[in-house]
């Protein structure tokens, strides 16, 4: 699965992606500035974004199953939206809240 981490400041980028290799070492991990989300959506075609809530949107054509969508503005909750589900909102997001969403997404990679 390939998942797609654009969140600002860099050092919240790197520990998620560090994490989530940790948990997950076979999954293709790419780090963005949220400001080339677009471009980097684009050209990787990832399953999985997270992204913080002032990253510029990626358009329909790119595909993406799942969002993870980090509001800074609110004490880290965390937007979800998973392909074929109504988005869901988690209060105060955890790493544990981030991995599930991870499995969830891996169900539906074909």
């Amino acid at each position: 699965m390939r998942i797609l981490v654009a969140v600002a400041p860099t050092m919240y980028r790197e520990t998620l992606a560090h994490i989530i290799r940790r948990d997950r070492p076979d999954d293709e991990m790419r780090l963005a500035d949220p400001q080339a989300l677009n471009r980097e959506a684009t050209s990787f075609r990832p399953h999985l974004i997270v992204c913080n809530d002032n990253a510029s949107e990626v358009g329909e054509e790119v595909g993406v199953s799942s969002w993870v969508v980090i509001r800074y503005h609110d004490h880290l909750s965390a937007s979800v939206f998973i392909d074929g589900q109504d988005p869901r909102l988690i209060q105060d997001i955890a790493i544990e809240d981030l991995i599930g969403v991870v499995e969830e997404t891996q169900r539906l990679v074909p």
